[in-house]
């Protein structure tokens, strides 16, 4: 967590994304949702972190801000206010595109979501209980989020959030979803996207690409990689898939790793 001292008095706000609360990811992506740009999401999450209010106010010798704190209550400029702000600069990264969001989250911030009708109980931190097979499955879905998000959106997240406890079964049931709010179904999609930063960065030779482009089948291209790993043998891809994300991935590596260095010896 990061302080902030404000007229003697210490405030703590999150200094990176494992640091935010599931209320605060929701309150992000509500902002980012009405088109905020990055400026003013930083300082909307500044002031929500802060559980203060701001009015705008004009005097004679310039245009502020009053802002209400839960202990005091402070006058300021918009371009204090701005610097305040980059204390969020972690939720942004400028690409060839523009500002971008640079989504690090790893931690599981609903790993068990109750409603009214049903409980869901996702996977751990950095998706690490997940079965190769349910990769191979999230990877298939998120592809078909081209074609139809919201749809794909729901089969996505029944790969890896499941009715009354987790398992590493690869199917689900997109109704679980029906009644889950967007903004819950986003910040859960953000898990995934920031394990898989993660995960891409642990093990780099898995994911490095000699090419530009994605395979055009997903599926296809993971049940070779899973043939690959069985040797052909029918019988060993079904353990293939059930055994844990991580596992699989390391042999992977090793494997390329040790390809690698024959490359070297010739």
């Amino acid at each position: 967590m990061r302080k902030i001292t404000i007229k003697d008095i210490d405030y703590l706000v999150p200094g990176t994304w494992d640091e935010m609360t599931a209320e605060q990811l929701c309150f992000l992506a509500n902002i980012l949702n009405s088109k905020s740009t990055a400026q003013e999401a930083k300082v909307k999450m500044l002031l929500f972190c802060l559980s203060a209010r701001i009015r705008r106010y004009q005097k004679a010798n310039g245009t502020g801000y009053a802002v209400s704190l839960p202990k005091d209550r402070i006058w300021i400029t918009a371009e204090q206010l701005a610097a305040l702000s980059t204390i969020f600069d972690f939720l942004f990264q400028e690409t060839e595109k523009g500002i971008e969001l640079d989504i690090r989250l790893t931690r599981n911030p609903f790993p068990v979501y109750k409603d009214k009708d049903i409980e869901l109980y996702g996977p751990e931190d950095g998706l690490t209980n997940i079965s190769y097979g349910q990769f191979i499955m999230l990877q298939t879905w998120q592809q078909r989020m081209r074609q139809d998000l919201f749809e794909a959106l729901d089969n996505f997240l029944s790969i890896i959030w499941k009715d009354g406890s987790f398992s590493i079964r690869e199917d689900g049931d997109p109704a679980w979803f029906r009644n889950v709010e967007p903004i819950v179904k986003t910040v859960m999609f953000w898990y995934y996207l920031g394990s898989m930063n993660f995960i891409q960065a642990k093990f780099s030779r898995v994911f490095s690409s000699g090419g530009n482009e994605a395979p055009l089948d997903i599926f296809d291209t993971q049940q070779r990689i899973v043939d690959e790993m069985a040797s052909g043998d029918v019988t060993k891809k079904e353990q293939v898939k059930q055994s844990l994300l991580y596992d699989a991935l390391y042999t992977l590596e090793v494997a390329i790793e040790k390809e690698e260095k024959k490359k070297q010896d010739m």
